[in-house]
């Protein structure tokens, strides 16, 4: 009878540490999912060289690629999941970012200390964006960031057990690139 107890008592301590085991890999894959999606989100603002554009769930940028071509990245929500498109001489490629993603937002920060929902746009008299470049995506004969100082990403996460998940605000400084003085005559 002894002998049962003790199989018993160390069968339930085994199958205790192999749950908590279980569990505790899944949140650290989590963990690891939203360190390389936030990674790519930096990496990319880090990197911005041409246009920038955004609202809501959808950021547009233009940067460099390692070869020093120009390349279109868009963030999109699809459904629960952050996807990254990127698109240049080579074609198109979409990647997934992380799942299980119930809301994404944009903002913008301004120099004078306020945060804008909407991209500030370009002049009315503006031409369109160039063919192959997102919708809404700014160049260089478009008004640069005026005075755009970051970009802020909140996301917020569904839970992994049905619990309502956490929001998430990666901050990154871009280039201040305000618009050329205009030249005058002497």
């Amino acid at each position: 009878m002894l002998f049962a107890l003790i199989g018993v008592a160390g069968f339930t301590l085994l199958d205790s540490v192999l749950r908590t085991q279980g569990s505790t890999e899944t949140r650290l894959a989590r963990m690891a999912e939203i360190q390389r999606a936030m990674l790519v989100v930096s990496s990319d603002l880090d990197q911005i060289t041409g246009g920038l554009a955004g609202s809501g769930a959808a950021l547009s940028l233009q940067k460099t690629d390692l070869s020093g071509g120009s390349v279109n990245v868009r963030y999109d929500l699809a459904g629960t999941t952050l996807t990254r498109t990127v698109a240049g001489p080579g074609g198109e490629r979409t990647q997934t970012l992380i799942g299980n993603v119930s809301a994404v937002r944009w903002t913008f920060h301004r120099r004078r200390g306020d945060w804008l929902e909407v991209w500030p746009g370009p002049p009315v008299s503006a031409p369109p964006s160039p063919p192959g470049a997102p919708a809404g995506l700014m160049t260089g004969t478009h008004r640069p960031h005026v005075g755009v100082t970051a970009v802020a990403l909140d996301l917020t996460l569904a839970g992994l057990d049905g619990r309502t998940g956490a929001t998430l605000r990666r901050v990154a400084s871009i280039p201040l690139m305000d618009p050329p003085a205009p030249v005058t005559a002497p």
